[in-house]
């Protein structure tokens, strides 16, 4: 996930602490939800790849950038 903030950590122990689980991936150009944060993970690294997306839903991107920030 790249919050243009210096956060390194596990996206599945990301993923498992909001309470994602691994189903199909999907590729998003907008992600506007913790689902297609879920799917985007799933596609892209599925592939070996990396990808960026812009999160349109503030309040979920805050409390997704505020949970990675509390991992260690």
């Amino acid at each position: 996930v790249n919050a243009c903030v210096d956060v390194v950590l596990s996206g599945v122990k990301l993923l498992q602490a909001l309470g994602l689980n691994p189903g199909n991936g999907k590729d998003h150009s907008i992600l506007h939800s913790r689902t297609d944060l879920e799917e985007a993970f799933v596609h892209f690294m599925g592939k070996g790849a990396a990808a960026e997306r812009f999160f349109s839903d503030k309040e979920a991107f805050q409390d997704i950038a505020q949970m990675a920030s509390e991992l260690p």
